[in-house]
Formats: structure tokens, C-alpha cells, sequence
């Protein structure tokens, strides 16, 4: 206990002592007007859009920090600053790749600032430019997806306006992404029915002043529609599809009958089996594939207005196969994991879940399927469902 207690009192006298330092170098600079001398320049590393700058830090006990300066093209001049126990310094925000003169100077803490000295620093190419040659603009259903690389995870924006004419009247939006949000996303505020052609210019800009335009097309946009459900079937449990088993479990055939618990509570299946297990469905003829929505199940016993919504007895993570009649055997298409949601209230829960999660069957590349008579979902996570619907068309 005695050891603890002389441990205790030597971590306050380390503290204490730091902190008459600290005081000590601000009494040094309550009086002082002399600059401090000018940093060291010792290398430059180019960085996208930047350079990190290496020095010399100058002896001065009341130094403050090292800054840096540069004039853009519009004339504004874009300053930077590195505390004073640091020896890099990034001066970022050039347009593109090249060559940069940059002032370089020392500030102690009674605001006095040494001589600078200009340096060349070279630059690699811009986040803005970088950003803006890997945007992707696709057609989806009903929508559009846009998606780009940004390695660099700098302050860039992606602005995406679009326009079309639907009854004859112009409509217009405009979209802003952070860049280093740089998964695919799909944009459904456009609602087309006609297949209007959509004018898409998207342009990247950031907040030092650099903007470059990245697209400017045409697309128009893919149409399906919701399958009907009145010619599906399941297969009885235990039944075999290419080798692959109908899941048993409790209601079965309410996976297709429609109705979710926002209709009717405890309207969904449920198994006992252990994942991953499977839900085959017979289409009743042949269609080609685009989108799946699953409900969840809502009632819960611990009677949060939640509910069961976007809880791990759900299934929240699944494979699509369709069925290949050539080959005789399942073509898996794509897995889609659906992930709690970031709400500002309980209540977005069930606003969410009764509506549903919409995935695509192909997320990379809207497109429909080959034709197939069967559909398979293949539950990775979860015991719950409570209803299936798919959409596409008729070849």
C-alpha cells in the first residue's frame, strides 16, 4: 500500500512539473520580440493534391509552430500550421500535378514570426481529378446508381445534377455525396414511368477551390415490374431441387402470401434449422430477375415498439441462385447483407422495416437475369422471414 501511495505522489510531481513548463515557456514569451529563426528546410514527399514538408525545427524555447503558405490560381492564398513538437508539415489542396513554391516560416508564442524561405514542393495528381476519371454512372431500375474510387479519402464532394422532361414539364435535381462515401449508391428520386432519358452531369469539387467536370450523358433508365405471385409454389419441406433441400419450419407458405406484419401480426416463417438453409420457389413459368424485397419479422416478445426489426433472429444476411436449365444446377448471383440502419429514433425502425430492403440481384451491374423457372434464397444469418417479392419480367 505504501508503494501505491509513493507512486500516487510521484505521478502528481511529473504532472506539476509539466505544467510549470508549460507556464514556464509562455513567461518566456510575455516580453519577447525577437523572431525565431527560420526552420530548416530538409525534403518534400508529393502526396495527391500535396506535399508533406520536412525540417529543422529551430532551437527557440518559446516556439509555437511551423507554418506554410501558398497562392492558388484564383489568387487566394491557403495557409497551414504544424505545432511545434512536430517535424512534417502537409500543405495540401494543389489543383494538379507539378511543381509548387511555398513559403515556409517559424511562429513563437508571443506571435513573433521568423524570415521565411520559399521552397519548391511537387505535387501528384489532385483527389479532385482522381475522383473524377473513376466516376461510374449507370441505368438502373427505376432509378439510377453512381459510384467512384477515392483512395486518397480527402475532402472532395461529388455533385450529381440531373434533368429530364416527364408530361412535358422539365424537372431537375441536384445530389452531393462525400467522396469518401465512394461505395455504388443508387439515387430513386426520380420518378419515371416512360422511359425519359435523364441528363446526368456530375462534377467533383473540393474546398480549396478545384473542380473538375467528370460526366455529362444520357441514360435511360430500366423498367420491371413486380412479379405476380398468384402462379408461385413452394415446394413442400424436404423436398430436393438440384440436390438442394426446402427448409422446414413453422407457415411456410407465408414467405409468398402477400401480406407482412404490417398487415397481419406473426405472419411470417420460421425454422428451427441451422443456417444456412433455404426457401426454393416455384415461379410458375419463366421470368427474368431484377430485384428482390424481403420483409422481416416485427413481433417481438420484449414489447419494444422495434420490435424484431433489424435484429440478428432475422434473416439479415442471404445468397441468391437462380436455376440454370441448361446445366441442370443453381447459378448463384449475388449475396446481399442488410445492416442496422443509423436512425434518429426508435420509430425509423418500423418505418424502415415495414417497408421493406430492397437489394438488386446483380448490385454491380443493374441487369436482369437469364430466365429462370425457380428461385432460391439461401439464408446465411437469422431464422425469420416474412415475405418474399421479386421483380423482372417476362422474356
Amino acid at each position: 500500500m505504501k508503494n501505491n501511495y509513493l507512486y500516487i505522489i510521484w505521478i502528481w510531481v511529473l504532472v506539476g512539473l509539466c505544467a510549470c513548463e508549460e507556464a514556464r515557456r509562455f513567461e518566456i514569451s510575455a516580453d519577447d520580440s525577437v523572431p525565431p529563426a527560420t526552420p530548416v528546410f530538409l525534403r518534400a514527399e508529393p502526396l495527391n493534391g500535396g506535399a508533406r514538408i520536412f525540417y529543422g525545427r529551430p532551437a527557440d524555447e518559446d516556439l509555437l509552430s511551423i507554418e506554410a503558405s501558398y497562392t492558388n490560381a484564383d489568387g487566394k492564398t491557403l495557409r497551414f500550421a504544424a505545432s511545434y513538437f512536430t517535424d512534417s508539415l502537409d500543405v495540401i489542396g494543389f489543383g494538379s500535378a507539378g511543381d509548387y513554391q511555398v513559403s515556409l516560416w517559424a511562429v513563437d508564442r508571443a506571435g513573433n514570426r521568423s524570415q521565411s524561405q520559399q521552397i519548391t514542393v511537387t505535387s501528384l495528381e489532385s483527389p479532385v481529378s482522381l475522383v473524377a476519371q473513376s466516376v461510374l454512372v449507370l441505368p438502373s431500375f427505376g432509378s439510377m446508381m453512381i459510384g467512384w474510387n477515392d483512395l486518397s479519402r480527402a475532402s472532395v464532394y461529388v455533385y450529381v445534377d440531373f434533368s429530364y422532361v416527364q408530361n412535358g414539364s422539365p424537372q431537375g435535381y441536384v445530389s452531393v455525396f462525400a467522396s469518401n462515401q465512394s461505395e455504388l449508391r443508387t439515387i430513386d428520386s426520380l420518378k419515371l414511368f416512360n422511359r425519359e432519358p435523364v441528363n446526368v452531369k456530375v462534377r467533383v469539387e473540393d474546398k480549396y477551390g478545384n473542380s473538375a467536370q467528370a460526366k455529362d450523358t444520357t441514360i435511360v433508365l430500366l423498367t420491371d415490374e413486380k412479379l405476380p405471385k398468384e402462379g408461385w409454389t413452394l415446394p413442400p419441406a424436404g423436398t430436393e431441387i438440384g440436390g438442394v433441400r426446402q427448409c422446414d419450419g413453422l407457415n411456410l407458405p407465408y414467405i409468398i402470401d402477400g401480406l407482412t406484419e404490417e398487415d397481419i401480426l406473426k405472419n411470417f416463417f420460421v425454422t428451427e434449422a441451422a443456417n444456412p438453409w433455404n426457401i426454393l420457389i416455384d415461379l410458375g413459368g419463366s421470368y427474368e430477375l431484377s430485384r428482390i424485397l424481403t420483409h422481416q419479422r416485427y413481433s417481438w416478445t420484449d414489447n419494444s415498439f422495434r420490435g424484431a426489426y433489424y435484429r440478428g433472429e432475422n434473416v439479415l444476411a442471404y445468397n441468391m441462385y437462380i436455376w440454370d436449365e441448361e446445366t441442370g444446377a443453381w447459378e448463384i448471383v449475388s449475396r446481399h447483407s442488410i445492416y442496422v440502419p443509423l436512425v434518429k429514433q426508435e420509430a425509423d425502425y418500423v418505418t424502415l422495416g415495414h417497408a421493406g430492403d430492397m437489394a438488386y440481384l446483380y448490385p454491380g451491374f443493374p441487369q436482369f437475369s437469364k430466365p429462370t423457372r425457380y428461385f432460391r434464397l439461401e439464408a446465411i444469418t437469422g431464422r425469420y422471414i416474412s415475405e418474399i417479392t421479386l421483380f423482372g419480367r417476362k422474356p
